[in-house]
């Protein structure tokens, strides 16, 4: 998998390394934090001191010591500039600029080369298959949790605590193939809240690896992920169905479901202090405007910011209501060019590196003038997806093309939905609700 400001993918000179107080940092240093990735609002606890506004953030975290490279750090303070660190640039049009993956071997951190070949053709439409079956049961087994979890039974969190770590393991397994996006037609959806938390926990997770972060930190991502909202289920039904029509008294009552849920797990003895903490701020934003204590920048701990991000990129794909509903790329997009006062640059290109340029559930144009559906997430090659062709006579069985073992067909660009003609979004049958399946190999689905 690509990595994203891991800790570091270059072999550090670790030699003569010394533990300061924080007082004594400078611009310049090569520092290691030594502290919990949820501790820490970086998105790595290693790197150089680049400005003044750092170093002001790290003597806010109450360390004791911070270790300092000599070896990387750099010899002349006078001359390093303490300018911000440097955004992703983007392109002309406006699209984030995808820039080489460092080697993905280089920290040991991430799965090995995969030597499975991805399903594809009829391979695929019986994984699909077995992947929506795996995720409806995922689905009912979520129902039961939370059930379990709102009257108090320690049942629910085992069970959630389960199920976070089975997807940990296949999103750490050396034989994860890919992720297989599920398509649902709105009635087939009981809760949308249980397939949003399932979405998230599981994007978070995905996202959580480009940083390195260690086992134990990953599956408290995904916990916080999966029970974000369970606040929500204190809130009466009424205000949950009426989101453009709620009231300014209802719309303060909905914004205290992140205290609720912190309420309600606090009875599960052994639950980490972490988790509570995303759960609290999700709804928290950059330049303050979230709620509901209207933190800002470095108050808010990076797992938070990977886990809000995630949660608002779901809620604009699975939208409530199907005419706002954006599409995967439309929403990564949205969030880069228009929404980066509200979240991490660093989280969202994060993202755009995990889902690809083209997520599953994008409609392209192919270099042989055809329009495809993007169906998966190819961990071996983010460019070389599954795609459904789409196909002008009707009656013609569905067509998939793996991108991957094509030499010739390739991906122009996304398309967006008003560009797309009223057959082609009813062949794809776009206004569908997506979730996603992590699918290690034929005989594991």
């Amino acid at each position: 998998m690509a990595t994203a400001n891991t800790d570091d993918s270059r072999k550090l000179d670790k030699s003569g390394a010394r533990a300061v107080s924080p007082e004594h940092l400078r611009v310049g240093m090569y520092v290691d934090l030594n502290c919990g990735w949820f501790r820490h609002p970086f998105p790595r606890r290693s790197f150089k001191l680049s400005s003044a506004s750092q170093i002001a953030t790290i003597k806010g975290l109450g360390l004791t010591t911070v270790l300092i490279y000599p070896r990387e750090s750099d010899p002349d303070p006078e001359t390093e500039g303490t300018a911000d660190e440097p955004v992703p640039t983007s392109t002309d049009t406006g699209e984030p600029a995808m820039h080489p993956a460092p080697d993905e071997t280089a920290t040991g951190t991430h799965p090995a080369p995969i030597d499975e070949e991805l399903p594809t053709h009829g391979d695929y439409h019986q994984a699909v298959e077995l992947a929506s079956e795996a995720y409806r049961q995922m689905l009912g087994t979520s129902k039961q949790m939370m059930d379990a979890l709102t009257s108090g039974s320690e049942e629910g969190m085992r069970s959630a605590e389960t199920m976070i770590g089975g997807i940990s393991t296949l999103l750490t397994n050396t034989q994860a193939a890919g992720t297989v996006a599920s398509a649902f037609d709105p009635e087939e959806i009981g809760n949308a809240t249980l397939l949003h938390s399932l979405n998230v926990a599981t994007l978070s997770m995905m996202v959580a690896q480009q940083f390195g972060i260690d086992q134990d930190a990953l599956q408290m991502i995904g916990l916080a992920g999966l029970l974000l909202d369970v606040g929500e289920r204190r809130i009466p039904r009424h205000i949950l169905a009426t989101r453009a029509r709620r009231s300014e008294s209802e719309h303060v009552k909905y914004q205290l479901h992140p205290y609720l849920g912190v309420e309600m797990l606090r009875g599960f003895p052994g639950i980490p202090e972490e988790v509570l903490d995303v759960i609290r701020s999700h709804h928290e934003r950059l330049d303050g405007s979230g709620y509901p204590e209207k933190l800002k920048g470095d108050q808010i701990s990076f797992p938070t910011r990977i886990v809000s991000a995630v949660d608002h990129y779901d809620t604009l794909v699975n939208s409530l209501y199907a005419e706002e509903a954006l599409s995967p790329a439309e929403a990564l997009a949205t969030m880069y060019k228009h929404q980066k006062q509200l979240f991490s640059t660093e989280v969202v290109v994060a993202m755009i590196q995990t889902l690809g340029v083209y997520p599953p559930g994008t409609v392209v144009s192919l270099s042989d003038g055809s329009f495809g559906l993007v169906l998966n997430i190819n961990f071996k090659n983010r460019m070389k997806p599954l795609v459904l062709i789409y196909h002008r006579q009707p009656g013609q069985d569905s067509h998939i093309v793996d991108l991957l073992q094509d030499p010739v067909l390739t991906i122009l660009r996304a398309v967006p939905r008003e560009e797309l003609p009223r057959p082609i979004v009813e062949y794809f049958r776009l206004k569908r609700w997506t979730g996603y399946f992590i699918q290690s190999t034929m005989r594991t689905a």
